[in-house]
């Protein structure tokens, strides 16, 4: 009898052992496996065309050992960018490494296994079908790619949003951005909201004070918001305010000027384009967004947290360490001598009333918290980010040179959207960053152009009147302001083709 009781026993740890190590192993493929992060990336840019060309060559024969890697273990690049949350927060990658997973992530093919699509839809949506999206691209690079790492779209990469899932007259068409000095965009975007919060702060005390009604100009780094009218008791109005919402966030990214943060765009975006759901996405999202399977799989493909934290930090932070595009002077004197002419006539037409031409940051600290209750991330983009970077001037100050003032402007008939998307009405887009311009084409919220001089004949409303002064001119003497505008590129640097 002893003999079969110690039988038992070793059959009932046996089996809470088994049970022990199914939820081990679910709660490691909910954070991630520690693994070492694979290297392929750099955020270092040799200056000399043979430097480039040899660490492009080195990328390619990586990617190419990879994909025999990937037929003999099927997944095994997807595993060892399952980075956890927790050791980002303990500081285990550097902001390089993180940059590296981020990209191999950025030009990833998702695949169903990894969480890709979901089970009521089609393999691949052109047109997407409401809140859900698509999905209608397999790797994030598949649009984000001319001009370079992270670059705009062609027309041909147009996103059809928030339509039927058939026709494409019913969606929002929105060409893809490029995402070159994304987190300066951001850092730009917070230091302007910061300042507004304070003056909305420092009206409403006065207001409180006074028990009367105050309205007071908003302005934040030179641009002008708008007036905030606030009441007696602290009530505040934003009828009068100008380009920016009443909770006066300035939100730089989206067309519609919509989203305040990469991390929030980065998410949306992987949810919209590829089906790959965050666990806190699923967490605080409805089913219209989400699928109608419920649980932590709500697009029941069998896959749940198909993007864990920690990679969507790595992708977030790949964004954000972006280079910072470059002004290309014309090397003949006589062009030289016209690009001058053509900053000058940016200025005068008035280009520069939307398109502000520089844009001061007080400091190069990126930040993200966590939002596992971990570490804040710290990169100094001016010492860490991909390069080339930007440095600070004399009085320890950062020179922005987006040519954009991240506001909303009624851009008229012309541009004009049939419907409100995001809650902001047809006609008003923000203005985009002009910087790496040339290397983005093509141009406007829906690429309809494919030169810098059709979309100025494109603008209208607030931009009438810049329009006509353009229109007015010869084509000699528009010359000036092409020549311009042609010079705001990107550093010149080896692309490895992807097969």
């Amino acid at each position: 009898m002893g003999r079969w009781r110690w039988l038992w026993l070793l059959l009932v740890l046996a089996t809470v052992g088994l049970c022990a190590r199914d939820k081990y192993q679910q709660a490691q493929r909910r954070a991630g496996p520690k693994l070492k992060p694979l290297s392929l990336y750099s955020t270092r840019r040799p200056d000399d065309a043979a430097g480039q060309a040899k660490q492009a060559l080195a990328v390619d024969a990586q990617r190419r050992a990879w994909r025999f890697r990937e037929a003999t273990e099927p997944g095994f690049r997807f595993r060892h960018t399952r980075l956890a949350q927790r050791d980002i927060d303990a500081g285990h990658y550097t902001p390089e490494q993180l940059y590296d997973v981020g990209a191999q992530l950025f030009g990833y093919r998702f695949l169903p296994r990894d969480g890709f699509g979901g089970r009521d839809g089609p393999a691949l949506r052109r047109v997407h079908l409401g809140a859900r999206g698509g999905p209608d691209a397999y790797r994030c690079s598949s649009c984000h790619r001319r001009g370079g790492v992270a670059g705009a779209g062609d027309a041909a990469d147009n996103a059809y949003y928030d339509g039927d899932g058939d026709r494409p007259d019913s969606a929002f068409v929105r060409n893809p951005p490029a995402l070159v000095g994304a987190g300066w965009v951001e850092m730009v975007a917070r230091q302007m909201t910061r300042q507004l919060h304070q003056q909305r702060v420092e009206v409403v005390k006065e207001a409180r004070a006074a028990g009367a009604a105050r309205v007071k100009q908003l302005t934040a780094l030179g641009v002008d918001f708008g007036r905030l009218q606030v009441d007696a008791a602290g009530r505040i109005n934003g009828k009068l305010l100008r380009g920016v919402d009443s909770d006066l966030v300035v939100k730089p990214f989206g067309w519609k000027g919509h989203t305040a943060g990469l991390r929030e765009m980065v998410e949306r975006q992987l949810a919209l384009h590829h089906g790959m759901q965050s666990a806190l996405w699923v967490a605080r999202q409805p089913a219209a967004v989400l699928g109608p399977f419920g649980g932590d799989d709500p697009d029941g493909d069998g896959v749940a947290a198909e993007i864990s934290e920690g990679q969507l930090t790595a992708l977030t932070l790949f964004v954000a360490m972006q280079e910072v595009p470059q002004v290309e002077l014309p090397s003949e004197p006589e062009v030289a001598a016209r690009w001058q002419q053509g900053e000058r006539q940016f200025v005068a037409l008035g280009c520069a009333g939307c398109h502000t031409p520089t844009l001061w940051l007080d400091n190069a600290d990126y930040t993200l918290p966590s939002r596992d209750g971990g570490a804040t991330l710290h990169v100094d983009l001016g010492e860490r980010g991909a390069t080339p970077r930007l440095g600070r001037n004399l009085q320890g100050r950062y020179a922005v040179a987006l040519y954009s003032d991240l506001k909303r402007h009624i851009m008229g008939p012309n541009l004009r959207d049939s419907r409100r998307q995001h809650g902001v009405s047809g006609a008003q887009f923000q203005t985009p960053p002009l910087w790496g311009l040339a290397r983005s084409g093509p141009y406007l919220h829906d690429g309809r152009a494919a030169t810098i001089q059709i979309a100025i004949m494109e603008h209208s409303g607030e931009a009438s009147e810049v329009r006509d002064r353009y229109a007015a001119l010869s084509d000699d003497e528009r010359a000036p302001l092409r020549i311009f505008l042609t010079s705001l590129t990107r550093a010149p640097r080896m692309i490895v083709p992807r097969y």
